[in-house]
């Protein structure tokens, strides 16, 4: 179809369809639909440089898998090279496939996106970082988060919201906000420690992690690989009435103790001990 936005809620539709109608449960079909919701808008924003331009959707069975390949012709929505993540909000995508794979187009031009949906396998993540939403919590925020970053995108592998099992569990099976504008995006994108402070004055996204705890900051932290890019992101946030903004001081302690060995009870314990002799 053309690479029009007229043509992202169509797209959206059939590829919904076809995966229900090939028996996907309704979280599956669900998520279909927002990752060709995304890719699609991709293609219509960057593909084509404001040109005319085509973009295809096409979707197939393997198995217990759907599999879903969206297809420009233009100069495409890959990866950047200047980035450690993927980009164009693709970050969101590979939060609810099973499988997300870039490459370049036919005869050499665009992108292929193809993406698999199904049954999540469960994630190979090292142990001990479960610990540091506990220690976020018993030391400088209301809610934590930790996702592994696998191929620029996010897995979600603990979270937990002071006082709250409900929201605890709630929090652990939402999808990332890993889009522009919020510290989760940058630090993927950028590779350093980001604060993000609400303002009261923009509206929320609706049904989102920022209004469902009512955050009020944020603080994403990569734990990085040896070669300095994100192998995790944990995030800290502070809701309304809860605790305050986290001084600069307090980010520097977090993102220099996030590039020892946090997953180990010693780097935790020092670190638990620099964030209380700080005064905030």
């Amino acid at each position: 179809m053309p690479a029009v936005p007229s043509v992202v809620s169509q797209l959206r539709h059939h590829a919904a369809a076809f995966a229900a109608d090939a028996g996907a449960s309704q979280e599956v079909t669900d998520a279909i639909a927002l990752a060709v919701s995304e890719t699609v808008t991709n293609v219509i924003v960057h593909a084509y440089d404001g040109e005319e331009g085509e973009v295809r959707v096409s979707c197939d069975v393997d198995g217990e898998r759907v599999i879903v390949e969206v297809v420009d012709y233009g100069s495409g929505i890959a990866a950047r090279q200047d980035s450690p993540g993927i980009g164009h909000g693709l970050a969101t995508v590979g939060a609810v496939a099973q499988s997300l794979d870039i490459a370049v187009g036919p005869n050499g031009r665009g992108t292929v996106v193809t993406m698999a949906f199904g049954r999540v396998q469960p994630l190979d993540a090292p142990p001990g970082l479960e610990g540091l939403c506990a220690l976020a919590l018993d030391t400088v925020a209301d809610v934590s988060s930790v996702h592994l970053v696998r191929e620029g995108v996010l897995r979600r592998v603990a979270a937990e919201v002071a006082g709250e099992p409900a929201l605890s569990a709630w929090l652990r099976d939402a999808l990332p906000p890993a889009k522009p504008g919020t510290a989760t995006w940058a630090a993927l994108r950028e590779g350093a420690a980001r604060l993000v402070v609400h303002d009261a004055s923009v509206p929320r996204s609706p049904g989102g992690p920022g209004e469902r705890l009512g955050l009020t900051w944020w603080v994403a932290i990569p734990l990085e690989n040896l070669d300095g890019t994100p192998a995790a992101l944990w995030g800290l946030g502070g809701r309304l009435g809860g605790r305050p903004v986290p001084s600069e001081k307090v980010i520097h302690i977090l993102a220099d103790a996030a590039r020892g060995d946090l997953v180990q009870p010693a780097g935790r314990a020092l670190l638990r001990a620099r964030l209380a002799t700080t005064g905030g």
